[in-house]
């Protein structure tokens, strides 16, 4: 008969984490986008702002908008004191992932932002649930619990965009360009940080099991829409 080991959990300060554990968590925390210490940060949440009071479509939706920006401020707040606990001061780094450097011209654009973009933190940014490090655990189900609602907010956004033949046609031409940027969030598929943050229990899977699992459940969420998805391969930048 087998058995499975507990994980222990480290706390904050603990002498004894592992230096490696301890290398990985801080690696993934300040590549992860969200960290107000960051200007790339402040700067990217200024432009959101802008785009999210400027092409919202009605005045009902701007409140939804202003909900969803004070999240994405909070978590980078949270992002900053974990990393502050582990001894890592304020983070001055370009924003790597080319999703977030795509214009946002219309509505359409922002709603895929949100319904793609956001929809990966569901699955690679937040899903830290079972992550053995107290401080990021303690927030993990908040955190997802965000996201979920940012990806579930711009997924309706984007039906009100497809419920018209224009707004449609504008959809299936942009998913060219936003869909290929989303699968390219995940990373590289022979990455070995991705790997070695599965065995430290920091994701529960590697950059390529993510995406195709995030292939596997949003694909027919927009075909559901009546957007033509191009092929997983189609202007990817890294495979």
């Amino acid at each position: 008969m087998s058995v499975t080991m507990e994980r222990r959990v480290y706390q904050e300060g603990d002498t004894d984490i592992p230096e490696e554990f301890t290398e990985l968590l801080t690696r993934m925390l300040t590549h992860h986008l969200e960290n107000s210490t960051n200007p790339h940060y402040t700067q990217l949440l200024s432009h959101l702002w802008d785009r999210c009071m400027t092409l919202a479509p009605d005045e009902k939706l701007k409140t939804t908008f202003a909900k969803l920006m004070q999240q994405e401020v909070e978590h980078g707040v949270i992002t900053s004191r974990i990393l502050a606990g582990l001894g890592v001061g304020p983070i001055d780094a370009p924003i790597r992932q080319y999703l977030f450097h795509l214009p946002i011209d219309s509505f359409c654009d922002l709603s895929m932002f949100h319904a793609l973009g956001d929809r990966v933190g569901c699955y690679i940014g937040e899903t830290w649930h079972g992550v053995p490090y107290e401080p990021l655990l303690s927030v993990a189900d908040r955190l997802h619990k965000d996201e979920v609602f940012h990806a579930t907010f711009g997924l309706s956004n984007l039906r009100r965009v497809c419920s018209t033949p224009e707004g449609l046609a504008e959809a299936n031409e942009k998913i060219k360009i936003w869909w290929p940027a989303a699968l390219d969030m995940f990373g590289r598929s022979d990455s070995d940080f991705s790997d070695a943050y599965v065995r430290w229990g920091l994701r529960e899977l590697n950059n390529e099991d993510l995406r195709q699992q995030y292939i596997a459940e949003t694909r027919p969420l927009l075909e559901e829409l009546g957007i033509t998805v191009p092929a997983d391969t189609d202007n990817r930048r890294f495979l």
